[in-house]
């Protein structure tokens, strides 16, 4: 299988597949409710209360089957299990005066197990079964099992396995996508056994070990399985122990797992561990993130407005299970576009066309969501992109307020006093001239009724357990993108809240044509033991500047004189949390201040951050002008709710609400789009966006308002 392939209505990649077939083969095998259980992760497939679609996806899997694509496992046989690591039953060895510092053991090394026959083969199983919180818990999939001895004894044991398939803080930290994940997975290694011997008092050992080991590890596993593995994975149970021993090895905390298990419940049923990393060779990240995109073909955004029928190109591909479905999606876009400022009812002729899209959008079982519906769109605004030289990508979060809708479920709190309803983060693509080539990713949720019961405070969490990482999902969404069109230079712009040491060290191991422009929130702590803003405040003012400066809250549109200063700086990782311990990041400040606003007004201060250099003060200002561009979202954010009325919807559940905002979002980037033409492009024809009829229209009003106009003269 070299192609996607559709199955049940769900996008089954060869990948997938090749990793569900992977699965089927391992022992012990597992169920098919573990299998159903696995595809459903993997395409976000829920059905209408929420829970995986476990049926559905069995059915997909039987299809796989019956193609020859996939051999599904009979079924565990009845009974005991049979597969758990087998004690020989005799005693352990004695250990002989084991000193009590690493640096005095004698002969301290590592056997390697062959395999069953190796006559260490059973020794290494009576040390785990007796000794380690795991007992006979079998190690399943590919292996390799060392047994740790000296002079003194046999100290303790050690056992690699495969990787976890999903695992949230890992991925994050990767910034892996998914196709990424499928096909890289293969060069994680999961440390799935680490013991040493309860009687052995030696301080150090454990760390001692983990480097021996780890030196030797990537030879072993490729002379064994065929594949060198550039990153080693782990759990340190938190109630049990403290990780140590990992840090001492200069092993990364990246997070901690859901509790699920491997193939486990949605909610918690084990307890929670910490997850650590350490890279085998450099640049690993960059190396687990490598895959083959999609082709794409450029084309240029007047090419692409001047469509005669731009809804049914802007959902070019669009594929809901059903081409009815699809092209009812097309209709409804169509409808709103001609009425954009209406009802979602008033959008339409009569009650037969209206009942449809209602019926489109409270349909229970087609896979319709905000994702789905926006994925052409998505698809259209990257080869819009591809066909520029530098496209700047401001992302922002806004609420969409449906307070008076008190009986739709789903909804949740806007903030303190702020009603009820979504919230929306979006990553838009603009021209540097301005003009917005659509939307690149969206995200809409709603914030639970009660935070999450937790006995670890914020800066505890990683970023996967945070709603922040909502700026980590989009940047990812952008480096997908930026994979697919190596010729254009991308830039991710952010306010102060995506100001995250997540982020900038997100883009220091992202495609090389991606970077941001992040407005700091921070006061840092620099390598140099100074603050950012203390560090940045003694530098030379590099240059004067008039900034253009456009209404806000309450106060007109003005000219600002300010100040820009840049220089090298490098920050520290907080010490918080999973960070303590990362390293520190090199990046280019650049401060623009206003030293004499007006009276009464607030003064410009941004402290802008970016991972490229600004060595002068041009590279500087443009930086500057690239973070203004950051304003086009909120324009589009006043269009949407403003010009498209997205808030005065109303439908049953919040998921119905998500559908509707899909073409809304489509229109709004439109109505921006014609805009901003008339500004930045005004001798372009109108022919281009208006039909002969429309344009007759226009025609006719226009010399009857200046008819009008002659007259009162």
């Amino acid at each position: 299988m070299n192609e996607p392939l559709i199955v049940c209505g769900r996008l089954f990649s060869p990948e997938l597949v090749q990793h569900l077939s992977q699965l089927a083969v391992q022992e012990p095998p597992p169920r098919k409710n573990d299998m159903a259980r696995e595809v459903c992760e993997h395409l976000a497939w829920r059905s209408p209360n929420g829970r995986p679609a476990l049926s559905s996806a069995k059915v997909a899997l039987r299809k796989l089957a019956r193609r020859g694509l996939l051999d599904l496992p009979s079924g565990r046989p009845a009974g005991p299990q049979t597969h758990r690591l087998r004690s020989s039953g005799e005693r352990l060895p004695r250990l002989d005066a084991v000193p009590g510092r690493v640096d005095r053991v004698q002969d301290l090394s590592l056997h390697l197990i062959s395999g069953p026959a190796d006559p260490h083969h059973r020794l290494w199983n009576d040390l785990i079964i007796a000794q380690h919180p795991c007992g006979n818990a079998p190690l399943v999939g590919p292996q390799l099992r060392y047994l740790v001895g000296s002079a003194h004894g046999w100290l303790g044991a050690i056992g690699f396995g495969p990787a976890a398939f999903v695992l949230g803080a890992r991925d994050q930290w990767i910034g892996w996508s998914t196709r990424a994940r499928l096909s890289q997975l293969k060069q994680v290694v999961g440390l799935a056994r680490l013991l040493i011997r309860r009687e052995v008092r030696c301080a150090n050992l454990a760390s001692k070990v983990l480097s021996l080991v780890l030196e030797r590890l990537p030879e072993d596993w490729q002379s064994r399985y065929g594949v060198r593995p550039v990153l080693v994975e782990t759990f340190v149970d938190r109630a049990r122990f403290t990780g140590l021993c990992f840090g001492a090895a200069n092993w990364l905390r990246v997070g901690a797992s859901r509790g699920r298990g491997r193939l486990g419940p949605k909610l918690a049923a084990k307890s929670l561990k910490d997850i650590w990393v350490f890279p085998l060779a450099p640049r690993a990240r960059r190396r687990l993130q490598e895959e083959a995109p999609p082709p794409l073909t450029p084309q240029p955004l007047i090419q692409g407005l001047a469509q005669t029928d731009w809804c049914a190109h802007e959902l070019d591909g669009l594929d809901l299970g059903d081409a009815r479905l699809d092209r009812r999606a097309r209709l409804i876009l169509e409808a709103r576009w001609n009425q954009p400022q209406a009802s979602f009812y008033g959008s339409f002729a009569g009650w037969s066309p209206a009942k449809a899209s209602y019926d489109f959008i409270g349909h229970p079982q087609a896979p319709i969501s905000l994702a789905s519906l926006l994925a052409p769109h998505h698809q259209a605004t990257q080869a819009r992109m591809a066909a520029e030289k530098l496209v700047l990508l401001p992302q922002d979060t806004t609420t969409l307020n449906y307070t008076g809708l008190r009986q739709t479920i789903g909804l949740g709190p806007l903030g303190e006093d702020k009603g009820r309803g979504l919230w929306l983060h979006s990553l838009l693509a603009f021209r540097p001239d301005g003009l917005p080539l659509g939307l690149l990713q969206a995200h809409s949720w709603a914030r639970p009724e009660t935070p999450s019961a937790t006995t670890r405070g914020r800066n505890a969490k990683s970023i996967d357990e945070k709603e922040s990482v909502r700026w980590l999902e989009a940047f990812q969404a952008a480096a997908a993108a930026a994979r697919r069109m190596p010729q254009t230079q991308l830039v991710v712009l952010t306010d102060r809240e995506g100001d995250l040491y997540e982020l900038h060290d997100a883009v220091q191991i992202g495609p090389p044509n991606l970077h941001t422009v992040i407005r700091a929130q921070h006061d840092r702590v620099l390598a140099s033991h100074q603050k950012l803003w203390a560090f940045m405040a003694a530098q030379p003012v590099g240059r004067n500047q008039r900034l253009k400066v456009p209404r806000r809250r309450g106060q007109p549109a003005r000219i600002a004189r300010v100040q820009v200063r840049w220089a090298p700086i490098t920050i520290q990782a907080p010490a918080v949390g999973c960070k303590k311990g990362w390293p520190s990041l090199s990046l280019w400040g650049v401060w623009v201040c206003e030293p004499n606003p007006p009276p009464g007004v607030e003064p410009i201060e941004w402290m802008l951050l970016t991972d490229l250099p600004v060595q002068t003060g041009a590279q500087a200002w443009e930086k500057v002008q690239w973070y203004c561009r950051r304003w086009g979202i909120e324009e589009w954010h006043r269009v949407l709710k403003t010009g498209c009325g997205a808030e005065h919807r109303e439908f049953k559940t919040a998921e119905h609400l998500q559908r509707v905002l899909a073409f809304d979002l489509m229109i709004a980037w439109r109505v921006l789009v014609c805009l901003k033409l008339g500004r930045v492009l005004p001798q372009l024809p109108a022919r281009l966006f208006y039909s002969p009829d429309e344009l007759h229209v226009l025609s006719r009003l226009k010399k009857k308002d200046s008819s009008v106009v002659g007259q009162r003269r």
